[in-house]
């Protein structure tokens, strides 16, 4: 499991400056205007060799003044909640600030791992007392974001305090089939999860949020022992009138990192919402098994059924290889079908298909519907072989890969799915060139 961590601190203290410097590339907005960053921003990024998720929230104001200030500080709460480690930027140039002082209270609180790193010491530059921000009572680091001064020094700090203890806490986990449980606030997540493990174990209100962290909790049956983690759900964006719920990436993202299958439960006594769709696309992106499952069937009647289920084929178009499960958590209706298809979406993954019998469905694919014609020519595929499982991963010789548009490479992956069943699982496709010349006689070099 990659470990989660938050760069938080008061507006304009360089933390999106820093998240860049830590990535090697832009990935989010400078400026010298507070508040430009309000939503979380995670991206993968290697820290002395170890892999780690970074976070960069929006700036943190203890007393918000308006709803986009209280979104930003709801945010950057969550992402401390979530993260397993806190980089806290303090400026030097402004020196202790009553907000670093909030922030640091706030830390505490939540018993979180913290380095504090005393921005903005630029070489050169007239700072104040760097000494002063003792006072906070954590651990200090100077650096400079914007030249790269003691990122080093902080990269080996925070690997030599997280990553081992993370390592360790992961060799508790061995078990076949881990589960994701994901979904938006009271959806039926924690009944789901009581109804699947035969016990109370999750709180269950009709108040949304109630889980607030992410649960493990291990499921025995006489066929399979798994581990399901259930998740916060997707946290509403108050701060924009009708604004669609925003979800919790953090959360999720974590117990994507730790499953092989995620399932993503919606609501079926409501409309299917874009942020289902963002889930899903989560899902898919990070390479996982996928089921859908829809609660709250008891609440049907034949033509809701028929509305939602129609609603929801276009709404999941994009992951229609996902097995989708109609379940109701109150009654217990259909639930006992869930571990079964997980089971299957598991296998699926790790399933492997022979370079013969590969080629012999290209052969026939190919026979039924050539490349088309780009810029004048038509690719040729040569063969096609499976690299790798989990997600399977398909590898495509062609004498030319950008004349194989996306399209086509639909087609090829619908008549495979076809061929070769992988219920619920992603597929990654690469195409590589490889370009052949004749020799007279007709023969390769």
């Amino acid at each position: 499991m990659k470990p989660v961590i938050a760069i938080v601190g008061r507006p304009n203290v360089g933390k999106s400056t820093l998240l860049n410097r830590l990535v090697r590339r832009k990935v989010a907005l400078v400026s010298d205007t507070p508040g430009v960053t309000r939503d979380r921003i995670f991206v993968e990024c290697t820290l002395s060799g170890h892999n780690v998720i970074l976070v960069d929230t929006g700036g943190f104001d203890p007393h918000p003044d308006d709803d986009m200030a209280r979104a930003a500080v709801e945010q950057a709460q969550m992402a401390i909640e979530h993260a397993d480690f806190v980089l806290f930027l303090c400026d030097a140039k402004d020196g202790l600030h009553p907000i670093d002082q909030s922030i640091a209270d706030l830390l505490r609180k939540n018993k979180k791992d913290v380095l504090c790193l005393v921005n903005k010491c630029d070489p050169g530059a007239g700072l104040r007392e760097e000494w002063e921000f003792h006072r906070l009572g954590l651990d200090l680091l100077p650096i400079s974001a914007s030249h790269g001064t003691g990122i080093e020094q902080m990269a080996d700090t925070v690997t030599d305090r997280l990553v081992r203890p993370t390592e360790e806490k992961e060799l508790q986990y061995k078990f076949q089939l881990k589960l994701s449980l994901l979904g938006r606030p009271n959806v039926g997540k924690s009944s789901l999860a009581n109804a699947l493990s035969g016990e109370e174990r999750q709180i269950v209100s009709t108040t949304p949020g109630t889980t607030r962290d992410a649960v493990d909790i291990v499921i025995r049956n006489r066929e399979t022992t798994c581990l399901l983690v259930d998740t916060p759900g997707v946290r509403r964006k108050r701060s924009i009138t009708k604004q669609l719920e925003r979800m919790s990436v953090v959360a999720a993202i974590r117990s994507l990192e730790r499953a092989n299958v995620a399932m993503v439960v919606l609501d079926g006594s409501e409309q299917f919402a874009d942020q289902d769709a963002r889930l899903l696309r989560l899902v898919q992106d990070r390479g996982r098994g996928l089921c859908v499952v829809v609660n709250k069937i008891d609440l049907w009647n034949r033509s809701q059924r028929e509305k939602y289920r129609d609603a929801l084929a276009h709404g999941m178009r994009f992951v229609a290889y996902a097995p989708v499960i109609e379940v109701s958590a109150l009654t217990a209706k259909r639930v006992d079908l869930i571990l079964p298809m997980a089971q299957r979406v598991h296998q699926s993954a790790h399933k492997r298909i022979a370079t013969a019998d590969l080629n012999r469905f290209v052969s026939d694919s190919l026979s039924r519907l050539q490349p088309p014609v780009v810029r004048g020519k038509r690719a040729k595929i040569f063969y096609i072989t499976q690299a790798e499982v989990n997600p399977p991963t398909f590898v495509a010789w062609v004498n030319d890969p950008t004349r194989v548009p996306q399209n086509y490479q639909r087609y090829l992956e619908n008549r495979l799915r076809k061929r070769f069943p992988f219920p619920g699982t992603p597929l990654r496709w690469i195409f590589k060139s490889r370009r052949t010349s004749t020799k007279p006689g007709g023969k390769k070099r």
